[in-house]
């Protein structure tokens, strides 16, 4: 029985740690996708200016650009959130529901 419960407590901490991984990988390829948008949003602009004649498409590009970016950000604030600070009981049950019921598949 202590086995069980010192195998249940390393599976959490290693969820929990997979989780942080993740989060980390999420924020790597936010700010390297967000430097390039910076970095190249003049040449984005005018490769479209060049090919678009009508001035509200392209205000359009250039909104959607930054409302983009700026969901993403709020994306993962949420995730940030969500790994370090709040998590529900609902979430917590469910997730050792599942695993429960992953378990019981697998055994079959």
């Amino acid at each position: 029985m202590e086995n069980y419960i010192e195998n249940t407590a390393y599976k959490k901490a290693a969820n929990n740690v997979k989780k942080i991984k993740n989060f980390y990988n999420h924020l790597q390829l936010f700010v390297i996708v967000m430097f390039a948008v910076v970095l190249f949003y003049g040449t984005i602009i005018t490769f479209f200016e060049a090919r678009i004649s009508n001035l509200n498409s392209l205000k359009w590009i250039k909104a959607n650009i930054w409302i983009n970016a700026l969901l993403w950000f709020f994306g993962l604030i949420i995730h940030g959130i969500y790994v370090f600070k709040f998590k529900t009981d609902f979430m917590d049950k469910w997730e050792q529901k599942k695993v429960e019921e992953i378990m019981k598949k697998n055994k079959k």
